[in-house]
């Protein structure tokens, strides 16, 4: 359900004002059309709600806005319409973090608790605008003095709190286009990566998103009030279509920079350039999250997952169909707007 707020001077009380918004998928080009109606009161200001039928994941873009005016006879009708303008995104689902070797039965190893030095040797490298949900204890006052608006202090943490997550855009490698986005596997690898996020800023590091998207999409957030920009970047995979030739190469880059942090690299491939790309990486240094779909894994996927291990690398299976984690913030980060 989604709430308006519509300000409509010289409106008599009794007049009934709708709704119509038109929007557009910018993947799949699907239009979804949302409606809502409600009699005017005596202020000026009268909310009008509009149903929302579960939308798929996604950034639409708006394409019209009508508004209409008319009394209960029928006998006065005023209509005005506005053209495009604005973007919705449908935010992907939570899924629980994936299980690794010594996790507990809900596939979540216990909070850790960081190190003192960790915390003392954060330093302050910038600011950045405040957020709804920032601890008031982190606003630059000086900057918001200077600049005259809210600012807050933006960290540089040790490499050992920074965590990367390495997102394949391209599914099970089946898909083209805009049959990306109906993709199940797509869908179950973008809410483990979203998990996988969520979990290591609600252990106080930094996290840093890449996929393997066609604009190379990257975001980066501390602090699990931003958790809502890493789902942001999430619901429009894989904007300009998946390449998935550059997964392999940018987790190999990505990796290298991230130093000593942990690294997360996320598929539902059994990509055979991943296996080169590990051998140069320090062993151990990254672990894979396979996304899987019901029932046994073919063999070359399980030759794969040995070739994996026998350099280190920690392979975690995940079903596509597995839970999804319980919805924190706002209305569960299910749909943001401008």
């Amino acid at each position: 359900m989604l709430s308006y707020r519509l300000t409509a001077s010289g409106v008599l009380p009794g007049v009934w004002l709708m709704l119509e918004e038109r929007w557009v998928h910018e993947g799949t080009g699907e239009r979804m059309t949302l409606r809502g109606a409600s009699a005017a009161g005596f202020g000026r200001t009268t909310v009008v709600r509009c149903g929302l039928q579960a939308p798929g994941r996604g950034v639409y873009v708006r394409e019209a806005l009508i508004v209409r005016a008319s009394d209960a006879f029928g006998l006065l009708r005023v209509e005005r319409r506005s053209g495009g303008g604005g973007q919705l995104w449908v935010l992907p689902r939570v899924g629980a973090v994936a299980a690794e070797p010594g996790a507990g039965p809900d596939g979540t190893r216990p909070p850790v608790r960081q190190p003192q030095a960790w915390t003392a040797a954060a330093q302050v490298s910038g600011t950045r605008p405040y957020a709804p949900g920032d601890p008031l204890r982190r606003i630059h006052w000086r900057s918001t003095a200077r600049t005259g608006e809210l600012r807050a202090k933006e960290t540089e943490l040790p490499a050992a709190v920074r965590q990367l997550v390495v997102l394949d855009a391209a599914g099970a490698g089946e898909s083209t286009g805009a049959a990306l986005w109906a993709d199940p596997a797509l869908a179950a690898a973008v809410e483990a990566a979203a998990g996988i996020a969520r979990r290591g800023l609600e252990l106080g590091g930094r996290v840093r998103l890449a996929v393997s998207d066609g604009q190379g999409s990257v975001a980066e957030a501390q602090g699990r009030e931003r958790f809502g920009e890493l789902l942001q970047l999430l619901a429009a995979v894989p904007r300009g279509g998946a390449r998935p030739e550059a997964f392999a190469a940018l987790a190999l880059r990505e990796s290298r920079q991230a130093g000593v942090g942990a690294v997360t690299l996320v598929t539902a491939r059994a990509d055979a350039q991943l296996a080169a790309a590990l051998r140069l990486l320090p062993r151990g240094a990254a672990r894979v999250v396979f996304v899987h779909g019901p029932g046994a894994l073919p063999g070359p996927v399980h030759a794969w997952k040995r070739q994996l291990e026998s350099l280190g690398c920690r392979v975690t299976l995940a079903p596509a169909n597995g839970p999804a984690a319980p919805p924190k913030g706002g209305a569960g980060h299910a749909l943001s707007g401008t």
